[in-house]
């Protein structure tokens, strides 16, 4: 019986780096899937109001980075010593500005403000290259195996989290700038824990 449940909307969103370290890491997990309609009566027993909750034994953990960091350290994804998780810790928080510039085109409810050219440069021509020009450079120092340390750790996933939907969205010419991190995001790809993932989740929007 599955140790790990996951609580989360039936989307990827928050939830899902969490579901794919668990997946890297070969380990079995209940996906608790729900639909909006279903919140108001399952928000009174989550931690914090909200979700992803993160169900380990009789613990429960909200937050979604704080999730990803606790299964980064118990599945033995955070690195080797406290430079190597502080390193994992500056992906993520890059990873995590990404996002915050991404939901600007994305997710803006302003039709106004979402048709705006000026979005979707920004991205295509300032903050994707940017970022990826720092992944890069943090891949070659590891002699363009790993971005932290000398295995797969939460770094190589959440970049692989992140650039897989944008890949969906907006297609390879987000790689335009780094043939190294494209090569980088299929390495991960094919993981046999992340592939076996990919093959069976669920289809959603995001």
């Amino acid at each position: 019986m599955s140790t790990y449940k996951i609580s989360y909307f039936n989307l990827m969103g928050r939830a899902e780096l969490s579901r794919i370290m668990l997946s890297a890491a070969d380990k079995e997990f209940e996906d608790d899937r729900f639909e909006k309609e279903e919140w108001p009566e399952r928000k009174p027993n989550t931690p914090c109001g909200q979700v992803p909750v993160l169900t380990h034994g009789d613990k429960q953990i909200p937050q979604s980075m704080a999730i990803a960091r606790y299964l980064a350290r118990d599945l033995d994804l955070y690195g080797k010593d406290n430079m190597e998780n502080t390193m994992c810790d500056v992906v993520l928080e890059c990873i995590n500005d990404v996002i915050t510039e991404t939901v600007k085109l994305f997710f803006e409810q302003d039709e106004t403000k979402k048709a705006k050219p000026d979005i979707e440069k920004n991205l295509m021509e300032v903050i994707y290259p940017r970022f990826l020009g720092h992944l890069e450079k943090l891949l070659d120092k590891n002699n363009g195996e790993w971005l932290v340390g000398d295995k797969l750790s939460v770094a190589d996933l959440a970049f692989f989290d992140l650039m897989n939907r944008l890949t969906a969205k907006k297609g390879v010419s987000v790689f335009e700038s780094s043939p190294k991190m494209k090569k980088h995001l299929e390495k991960v790809t094919n993981i046999p824990g992340v592939q076996k993932w990919l093959e069976k989740r669920p289809v959603t929007d995001m």
